[in-house]
């Protein structure tokens, strides 16, 4: 590889101003603030800052406030769930247990109108109070007997059915529905408690105004955000002043790149602030003036090196030319060997006369085939042989039973589309691997090859060929010799079963397929 002449190599590197020139690069590429190109935006430091701390007190404010939320908002539902118990039994002490029966046992209007008003005064008392009411469980029904709303809303589907699953609850002690299952569905809550003793069951129940208790779940979100929203500006306004800081430092590294780039003084009178820049500043005056006294040998040297780089380009160039030429030559030796290792390669793994891989090359496929497979199967054989093939020789000729061979070999050929997995076993025997099909598969192909060469014209008007085949499949774990003398008796078996016919070898079985 020649690459580049030493010569402009040298003067690339022994340009006085190349040093220059790569400062200056590095002094645009903090000037602005510290600017860093991606593609053709641009990301400063300033909004990497203020994005990074935007993101944390995103993250971290909307994890606090997501944990006061559900803290104060489970301990603002259960201070109201206890605030609708105390309701509840409020009511119950103040209604008398006699107007209790007496509307009940008589239906008595004077001790219903008694109730009802006690009921309406407490749900005056109590803005967010819905609604309350009197009930009287009869087995497994029970009857409206007042309510805060009046005799005619006093009907059969005045309970709900949550109301009605926590009557039973409600008969032995103060009960209250789930006041988050309320909360979520916007419903109204409820609660109920028992009136009197045992032997006269009654229930008092209050509603609990669905619209009070999601106002102040509005409210609770609304404080919530704002807490928020007043930590996202707080930490903005900090990492504004935070990131002005930095670029007043970043500028001041950036004036000394162009100062030095252009060979003048470093500028002075920067006040310190106490960082890590100070340091950074210092190492780099330091470095700056290292640079200015290496750069005048620097100098010198490449001067030098350039003269050497004049000299050494002529010999590189004299060897190069002699090396391609035998590179030329060499090359040309090598392909022409290798046709003739290609060449010699063919013939000895294939076949002659049929033009087919010989049993040499096949055995060789077949061990890398069983390689292939691990040892797990994976492809079928197919051994075929011509009927009568010494009597062809006899009556026809050695010439006749060429082309018989031949021809078997073109449709063997034809039906395997190439010529890479069928070989030529041996006289009138011929081999086929069929990588990857099953034995039902293989048996099919063994088929269409029987068929096919007893169709097949012959050299000879009235001989007709046909071939015996046996089929097997290379099972996990076995052998390759195994598996070649199964296919072998298979072939044996279709002599026997009077030729022209196929038959397939299953572990030790034996069927014939045609």
């Amino acid at each position: 590889m020649r690459g580049a002449p030493p010569r402009k190599l040298a003067e690339r590197s022994s340009s006085p101003n190349g040093e220059a020139r790569r400062l200056a690069l590095y002094s645009a590429a903090v000037d602005g603030g510290g600017r860093a190109v991606r593609g053709e935006g641009v990301l400063t430091i300033k909004r990497q800052l203020l994005l990074s701390h935007l993101a944390v007190i995103l993250l971290g404010a909307g994890a606090l406030g997501a944990y006061m939320y559900w803290s104060v908002s489970a301990q603002m539902l259960d201070a109201v769930s206890q605030r609708l118990l105390d309701n509840v039994r409020l009511i119950e002490s103040s209604l008398d247990a006699e107007d209790i029966r007496a509307l009940g046992d008589r239906a008595d209007s004077a001790a219903g109108e008694r109730v009802i008003g006690r009921l309406r005064r407490a749900i005056g008392l109590n803005t967010d109070l819905a609604s309350a009411y009197v009930v009287e469980p009869r087995g497994d029904s029970l009857r409206v007997l007042a309510t805060s709303l009046g005799d005619g809303h006093a009907g059969g589907n005045f309970l709900s059915s949550e109301e009605t699953s926590l009557l039973h609850r409600g008969m032995e002690r103060a009960v209250v529905s789930d006041i988050r299952s309320a909360a979520s569905q916007r419903a109204e809550l409820s609660a109920l408690a028992p009136i009197g003793t045992a032997q006269h069951p009654y229930v008092v129940g209050v509603r609990l105004d669905a619209d009070s208790l999601q106002r102040s779940l509005h409210l609770l979100r609304l404080s919530t955000l704002g807490a928020i929203l007043f930590g996202v500006l707080l930490a903005l306004v900090l990492s504004r002043l935070l990131a002005e800081r930095q670029l007043r430092r970043i500028r001041s590294l950036g004036d000394r790149c162009r100062a030095l780039a252009a060979g003048e003084p470093q500028p002075t009178g920067q006040p310190p602030i106490g960082d890590e820049f100070d340091r950074v500043i210092a190492d780099f005056d330091a470095t700056a003036q290292r640079l200015r006294e290496a750069s005048a040998q620097r100098e010198a040297a490449l001067t030098a090196l350039t003269q050497a780089n004049a000299q050494l380009e002529n010999r590189v160039e004299e060897r190069t030319r002699a090396i391609e030429e035998a590179t030329h030559q060499l090359k040309a030796e090598i392909e022409n060997r290798l046709q003739v290792e290609a060449l010699l390669a063919e013939a000895a793994l294939t076949d002659g006369l049929t033009g087919l891989l010989n049993r040499r090359a096949m055995l060789e496929m077949l061990v890398q085939a069983l390689m292939a497979s691990r040892g797990q199967g994976g492809f079928s054989v197919v051994l075929a042989d011509i009927d009568h093939f010494k009597r062809i020789n006899d009556v026809h000729g050695h010439g006749i039973g060429d082309q018989v061979l031949a021809a078997a070999a073109s449709e063997l050929e034809q039906l395997q589309g190439d010529n890479r997995h069928a070989a030529r076993w041996g006289g009138e025997e011929f081999f086929l691997l069929l990588p990857g099909t099953g034995l039902m598969d293989a048996c099919r192909r063994a088929e269409e090859l029987r068929a096919r060469i007893e169709r097949m014209p012959t050299p000879v008007r009235g001989l007709r060929v046909t071939v015996s085949l046996g089929v097997a499949e290379i099972q996990a774990g076995e052998a390759l010799e195994d598996c070649l003398k199964r296919c072998d008796q298979a072939l044996y078996r279709a002599k026997d079963a009077g030729r022209n016919a196929v038959v397939a070898a299953r572990g030790n079985a034996f069927a014939t397929i045609s």
